[in-house]
Formats: structure tokens, C-alpha cells, sequence
């Protein structure tokens, strides 16, 4: 009950803080000397209230003092467990002190400071990790380094892995063709192909006995720890992806044979859509590899060379076994280049030739072996396109290479380019009346296959290989296509800024511009360690001549048809060159080819009297394009 109701009822009760420490307070009626006495009172009651309050307040204040002195003892207990848990962890470190201590999949020296051994390990238990430890870096190491089974460490191993007579040899690196020692667990055959035979055995045939999974014939080495090694290229090519030297290859295989299971697509029937936007559909002529026309329905009609659902493939008729190009009794050759006479309507073909010793006994043919040092060029000619050729003269002795032929658009002279040894450097001849006579050659560029394009204003660009180029991931060779201006054809051409012109490996250029006016480009786009090459062409088009597409890789490949209805599948195609009609249409290809079946097709199908040996022969083939 509060103390408002006490009064309303009459009552004299005081309220309760008095009530608390007085309990005699007078009445209301008391004399003056009792309420004297009760203001004295009063007075000693105030007196007491202050003190109590006093005393709260230092009950409070001590209360406060204990709860941080509380706090304080607690902090400083804690931070002498941390330090003792911190010290016992140091001292479990420094068991490890001055060790090589495996981190995920690395070894580190922690470099920590020295400890007396605790008793739990003793000295027999550390030196069995650290042999231990020793091991396994050991053998880390040993994963790590590369395979190499040339028995001489300055040797590097130079795989053939679809020359069916060449075989895999350990060469040094730069050092001459003639120079080489065969792989652990193959053997010499004195010179014979296969040079490195698959077993034990004497002889061509390299013996019987099963090595490495192969049963005689040419040398075949496998690591066996070695990953897939294939993959798919980017323009839809299965190729090796890895292999020596290391820098000339990347991305990583999935596959573990030239197969890749057939997940690279067919682009020449549609499966790869990179080159076509809107789901197959074209938009323009680029699309259609400016080889053909974009329909106003978004399909592209091609022209009469090209094909494909992009018209990035070479469309070929099929070739006449009694006319396959150049193929003489004792030489072989390398590819070549064709320029038709205005006076004569006579096709001159300027070839590379091997020189090779004359047996008429045996209509010797010495293939590619001596190509470095023994190639030539040669004239031949035709009434036709596709030959049959007839040698006519030695226009250059060697050590000459990658003849390329073209009449200057302002002139009319004929121009032949050339290299001057096996890498280069790039020379000019000029002829004033087709071809009879040449004049002195001239070095233009230090570089090496060279792809020159005469321009109307006199110019010349000069597209040619450039080795260790930065060719954009993946890729399996550091050759690239590169591109020079000659400002004339009597002086050097300017220096190359020696960048890549197209996104992909290659070599072997040769660049055209067709009757609508168009460039194209047609290059070996699986050069020097590339594997398989059977679809090693390469094609790419511009409108400029300086922005160029992402090349069609497999643009051409090995197979050849003859018109017989047979026909054969070879193991490489390079060096090609393309001849053009008066009109500007391509008109025909010529290639170099080797590693085609000794009966160029079905057995029995050829003349005894066709000199082609097989193997790694070869010769010049010209296919007339499809119509």
C-alpha cells in the first residue's frame, strides 16, 4: 500500500526511507523542546543517510575493482597457456630441424634452429626418413626428366613414326643428316633403309625377333610412362600433341592413337561450325571462305576449285596415273612451280631435284636423304597442266631449294625465287624473255620458303617460314608464316617484324589472289615433328592480304584418285603452289609427295617401267583442280 492511501486515512506513518532508520520519530502533537530534540535527530538521521550512501558507493567501487582485477589475472593466465602452447609447438618443429620436409608434392629444407632429439625418435628412425626422404626426391626427379633413348646424351631422338622405311633414329640436334646412332633396343642396318631396324636382326628387313611390341621393320620407340599423346587440333586434326624438344609443343594429349576416338568432327561435312556463324548458316562471303558466294538462303555456293559446307576444302579432279606430274627415272624431286608462256601456250615447270648418283642399270633413286646438300633446279616442260614434263635444263646446280615461279603484272618478266642453301637465304632471278636466259641472282631476304606475291605498284610481298615463332597454344612446332615488303625488284626487301601472320604452325606459303580478287593462302600446316601429316594442308584467305582467317587445316591431305577408280593414301604432302587460268581460277595444285605406295595404287595397276621406289622416294605430283 502506498504511502498516498496512508494519508488519506488519517494515518501518520512517514514514508518508508525514514521508516527505515528511524523508529521513535515524534507525533504531531510534541512540545518545542521535543521538536528541538527531533531536528537533532533529524539532523543525526541525515548524517547516517550520507554515510550510507558512502558506503554504497564504496561497496560498488570495490565491486568494480574485483571484477577488473578478475580480468586481469584471467588475460594474463591465457596468454601464458598461448605461450606455453606455442612453446611446446616449437618444440615439436625442431624435430625437424635442418630437414628436407615434404609439403604437398614438394620438398623444402625448413632451415629451423637446432634441438637436442626428444627420445621419442631415435637416431636410427631419423636416419631411415632421411634415406626415405632422399628416395623419393630421387625418383621425383627421375619422373620428372625427360625420356630420351639415344644411348649418347647429346643426341635427341627424331621420330618417323609414318615413313614405313625410314624409321626413328637419334640425331644430334643441327647437326648433319648423314650423322646419327639408332635408339636402345634397335640396331644399324648399314645404311639400308630402315636405317634403324626393330630388333636383332641383319639385314633390310631388320629381323624377326618382337621388340618393343613390333615385330621387325623400321625402328619404333614408346616411353613406356609417357601420357595420351594426342588431341585434337584446332582446326578439328587429330595430331601428336607431345614430344621433343619441349618448347616446340603445346597442349596435352587425350587420346592415346592418331584416332582420337573421332571426336575431332569433319568439317568438309559440317561437323566443325567455327568458320560458319548462326548454326551453319553464312552471312557473307567471308564465311564461305571468300571461295565461294553466301546465298540470300545462308548457304554457300563455292566455286568450282573449292568445297566443304565453308568451301575451305580443295576440290581436285582425279589424277591420270600416266600423268602424274614429275616423276623421273633417276632423280627425285621436291615440289615445284609452273608459269605458262604467252608466245608458246608451252607450261614451264621449275623443280627441285635431288642429284643422285646415274645408275642405268637400276634407274637409281636416292629420295630425301640428300636434299639438304644435292637439290637443284631443273626446267621442264608440258603442253598441259598436269604433264607429262619433260626435262629441259639445269637452271640453278646445287645447293638450291623451293623454286617459285610468277610473272610480274607490270612487266611481263618472269621471276624466279629461291633459297641459296637448306635454310636460306632468299634469292631473285629475272628473266626477260621466258625463261632463256636469267640474270644474276640477287639476295633479297635471309629467310627461307619463300612465298612472294608480285603486286601491281612493282612491290613484292614476300611471305616465308620463320622458325621459333610464339604460335598461339596448342601446337606442335614453333614454325610460323611471316611476312616482308621488297620495295623493288632490284632491292632487299625491308626487315620482318617477325611475327606470325596466322594463328597456326606452318610453313611452305604460297599466296594467290583468284578472279573475284580475293587472297588465299596455301601452306604445310603440320611441319617438322607434327604427327600424323595426312592431313597437314593448310588454307587461309584475306581480302587484303594482310588480315588473314584462322586456317582450314586438313584443306588437302594425302589420298590421291586416279581416274581408274583406285587410289592411294601417301604419308606426306608440302611445298604446295598453285597455278591459275588466264581468267584467275585455279587451275591446278603441285605438291611434293612421299611415303606413297611403291604401285601408286592398286598392285598391278602401274607400269613396271614407273621408277617411283616407295618409301621415303618422292616426287612432284599435279592435280588439276575439280570443275
Amino acid at each position: 500500500m502506498s504511502y498516498a492511501n496512508d494519508r488519506r486515512r488519517g494515518s501518520s506513518r512517514p514514508s518508508s526511507l525514514y521508516e527505515r532508520y528511524d523508529v521513535n520519530l515524534p507525533g504531531s502533537g510534541s512540545s518545542r523542546s521535543s521538536r528541538r530534540n527531533s531536528n537533532n535527530r533529524r539532523s543525526s538521521s541525515s548524517q547516517v543517510l550520507i554515510d550510507a550512501h558512502r558506503h554504497r558507493r564504496n561497496q560498488r567501487l570495490l565491486f568494480y575493482l574485483a571484477i577488473v582485477l578478475i580480468s586481469v589475472i584471467t588475460w594474463i593466465t591465457f596468454q601464458s597457456d598461448d605461450a606455453t602452447s606455442i612453446s611446446n609447438n616449437n618444440n615439436n618443429m625442431t624435430t625437424t630441424s635442418n630437414k628436407i620436409v615434404k609439403l604437398g608434392s614438394s620438398y623444402v629444407n625448413m632451415n629451423l634452429p637446432k634441438k637436442v632429439d626428444t627420445p621419442k625418435q631415435t637416431k636410427e628412425q631419423k636416419l631411415l626418413e632421411q634415406q626415405q626422404i632422399l628416395h623419393d626426391i630421387k625418383m621425383e626427379k627421375k619422373h620428372k626428366k625427360r625420356w630420351n633413348p639415344c644411348l649418347n646424351t647429346k643426341y635427341e631422338l627424331e621420330r618417323h613414326d609414318y615413313e614405313t622405311q625410314h624409321g626413328d633414329v637419334c640425331r644430334v640436334k643441327g647437326g648433319l643428316m648423314g650423322l646419327y646412332e639408332c635408339p636402345d633396343g634397335c640396331h644399324e642396318t648399314a645404311g639400308n633403309t630402315p636405317y634403324c631396324a626393330n630388333s636383332s636382326g641383319g639385314g633390310k628387313g631388320g629381323g624377326v625377333r618382337k621388340t618393343n611390341g613390333y615385330k621387325g621393320g623400321p625402328c619404333r620407340v614408346r616411353n613406356p610412362d609417357a601420357p595420351p599423346e594426342y588431341r585434337c587440333d584446332d582446326g578439328g586434326v587429330c595430331i601428336m600433341a607431345v614430344g621433343t624438344p619441349k618448347s616446340q609443343f603445346k597442349g596435352k594429349g587425350v587420346y592415346y592413337d592418331d584416332s582420337c576416338d573421332g571426336q575431332c568432327g569433319n568439317g568438309r561435312e559440317g561437323d566443325l561450325n567455327a568458320w560458319i556463324t548462326n548454326g551453319k548458316r553464312c552471312n557473307s562471303d567471308w564465311d564461305c571462305s571468300l571461295a565461294g558466294i553466301c546465298t540470300p538462303q545462308g548457304q554457300c555456293q563455292c566455286d568450282p576449285w573449292a568445297e566443304g559446307v565453308d568451301c575451305s576444302y580443295l576440290k581436285f579432279q582425279p589424277v591420270d596415273k600416266n600423268r602424274l606430274g614429275y616423276l623421273d627415272e633417276r632423280h627425285t624431286s621436291w615440289g615445284g612451280s609452273i608459269v605458262q608462256s604467252a608466245t608458246t601456250g608451252l607450261y614451264h615447270m621449275f623443280i627441285s631435284e635431288i642429284l643422285c648418283k646415274v645408275d642405268t642399270s637400276n634407274r637409281k633413286r636416292c629420295g630425301l636423304s640428300a636434299w639438304q646438300t644435292h637439290s637443284r633446279i631443273v626446267e621442264a616442260t608440258s603442253t598441259e597442266v598436269d604433264g607429262p614434263y619433260k626435262r629441259l635444263k639445269q637452271v640453278l646446280p646445287p645447293e638450291h631449294h623451293n623454286p617459285s615461279v610468277h610473272i610480274s603484272p607490270t612487266t611481263g618478266h618472269w621471276h624466279l625465287f629461291t633459297i641459296g642453301g637448306s635454310t636460306g637465304p632468299i634469292e631473285r632471278m629475272i628473266s626477260i624473255d621466258e625463261g632463256k636466259m636469267w640474270g644474276n641472282a640477287i639476295t633479297i631476304s635471309p629467310e627461307q620458303n619463300p612465298g612472294p606475291l608480285l603486286m601491281p605498284d612493282g612491290s613484292t610481298r614476300l611471305f616465308f617460314r620463320g622458325d621459333g615463332m610464339d604460335i598461339p597454344s596448342p601446337t606442335c612446332s614453333d614454325e610460323g608464316i611471316s611476312m616482308q615488303v621488297c620495295p623493288s625488284e632490284n632491292e632487299p626487301c625491308h626487315p620482318s617484324n617477325g611475327l606470325p601472320i596466322i594463328s597456326h604452325t606452318g610453313e611452305d606459303p604460297s599466296v594467290f589472289v583468284d578472279h573475284r580478287g580475293n587472297y588465299h593462302m596455301l601452306f604445310n600446316a603440320l611441319p617438322y615433328k607434327c604427327v600424323p601429316k595426312f592431313e597437314q594442308g593448310g588454307h587461309a584467305w584475306s581480302k587484303d592480304g594482310i588480315k588473314w582467317s584462322t586456317p582450314r587445316v586438313g584443306a588437302f591431305d594425302t589420298t590421291i584418285q586416279f581416274t581408274d577408280g583406285s587410289g592411294m593414301k601417301c604419308e606426306r604432302r608440302e611445298r604446295p603452289q598453285m597455278v591459275l587460268g588466264k581468267d584467275g581460277m585455279p587451275l591446278a595444285l603441285i605438291s611434293a609427295v612421299t611415303g606413297c605406295p611403291k604401285a601408286l595404287g592398286e598392285e598391278g595397276s602401274i607400269q613396271k617401267s614407273n621408277p617411283y621406289k616407295g618409301g621415303d622416294d618422292a616426287f612432284t605430283l599435279i592435280q588439276k583442280m575439280g570443275i
